[in-house]
């Protein structure tokens, strides 16, 4: 009777829980290969090898890359990688499967720094647990030490922590870029994940500074560079220095003007001026009036077609040119006169003016000027 009760009792007892069992079985993590441009598969590569690394050194069940290739088809594992911090995306691709988190990842570059950015998602809640999004700069060399640090914490599910950059500088405005990207200008704190940054600080006239800085975790760091002026350039904020001049020397004599006219030969000169321009005129309104009585001669009657009035008016107009003509060369004589007098009788400080006669058989008589006028 006993017996037949211990059967019974065996008989009717729960199974265990299947979703239990399940629950057991399920990988603590996913990783899947870091998605990147072809030319940086080999550097991805080395970041999905580290994470590889941390998972087994911290004893995680870990379905890798190439299980993960095996159980998707090729769609959906590039579906999956390029999924990055989208919590649904990766679930979507994942149905079916059981893990709980999964690690994704993209590199790539700019012109001075690698970019890495890592997400573990907790498929089963729909959310980043950790992230981890660094610029590492190319000529600093240390890749492989950043993802050293960064990646067990990621595993661990630790938020990534943040360090202070304070940059500081003698001119206030100054032009400061990190990894070459503008910032503002001194002083500027500046929060960053850890690594090395390259500190550019510039200014017109000065000479540019560039500095590399490492950022570390929890930790303010301070920076003050100083800018040294280009040679031979001056500051904005200061007036030009004052010219020494050069004394004068005290044999030199002082500047004084050039010839100066009197009235009497400005007015000669304008009296001849008009005296010969109006008996030009009168002189060639007559050559015009006897050549019109010149043309109408008719040689065989000895008789003239022009009137008498015509030719009493070229005859007069004749008489006013000469009259003209003589006022003209008696205004010019009078300009000479008085221009050698005022020439001669300004002060001995004046600069020398030599006046001399001169013939050209060409061009008849005159008179050559020489000095300052």
């Amino acid at each position: 009777m006993l017996l037949v009760s211990l059967l019974a009792l065996v008989a009717t007892a729960p199974a265990p829980a299947k979703g239990a069992a399940a629950t057991s079985a399920v990988p603590d993590l996913a990783i899947v290969d870091v998605e990147s441009p072809d030319m940086l598969m080999g550097l991805a590569g080395q970041v999905t090898r580290s994470l590889v690394a941390a998972a087994a050194a911290q004893k995680l069940t870990t379905i890798g890359p190439d299980e993960l290739r095996k159980s998707l088809d090729e769609r959906q594992y590039e579906t999956l990688r390029k999924c990055g911090d989208k919590p649904a995306c990766v679930a979507q691709v994942l149905e079916g499967h059981a893990v709980n988190r999964v690690v994704l990842g993209q590199f790539s570059r700019d012109e001075k720094n690698y970019l890495v950015r890592l997400w573990l998602i907790d498929v089963k809640n729909l959310k980043v647990v950790a992230d981890v999004d660094r610029a590492v700069l190319i000529a600093a060399r240390r890749l492989q030490k950043d993802l050293d640090e960064a990646v067990p914490r990621l595993l661990r599910g630790e938020r990534e922590a943040r360090g202070t950059l304070v940059i500081e500088s003698n001119l206030a405005d100054a032009q400061i870029s990190v990894n070459g990207e503008f910032v503002g200008t001194p002083p500027q704190s500046i929060v960053r994940r850890p690594g090395k940054y390259e500190i550019k600080l510039e200014r017109r006239k000065y000479l540019s500074v560039t500095r590399l800085v490492n950022v570390e975790a929890e930790r303010e760091v301070h920076e003050r560079i100083v800018l040294l002026l280009k040679p031979g350039e001056i500051p904005d904020d200061q007036e030009m220095p004052a010219l020494v001049k050069k004394p004068a020397s005290p044999a030199a004599p002082a500047s004084t003007p050039g010839l100066v006219l009197s009235p009497g030969t400005w007015i000669s000169i304008v009296a001849t001026a008009a005296a010969g321009g109006t008996s030009l005129y009168f002189g060639l309104t007559a050559r015009s009036q006897e050549k019109a009585l010149l043309d109408g001669y008719d040689a065989t009657t000895h008789v003239y077609q022009g009137t008498r009035a015509q030719a009493l008016s070229a005859q007069q107009n004749a008489l006013v040119a000469n009259v003209l003509f003589g006022v003209t060369g008696a205004a010019f004589v009078s300009a000479v006169i008085f221009f050698i007098h005022d020439v001669v009788s300004q002060p001995v400080s004046q600069p020398a003016v030599t006046v001399a006669p001169a013939f050209d058989p060409a061009r008849g008589a005159g008179l050559v000027l020489e000095g300052h006028f």
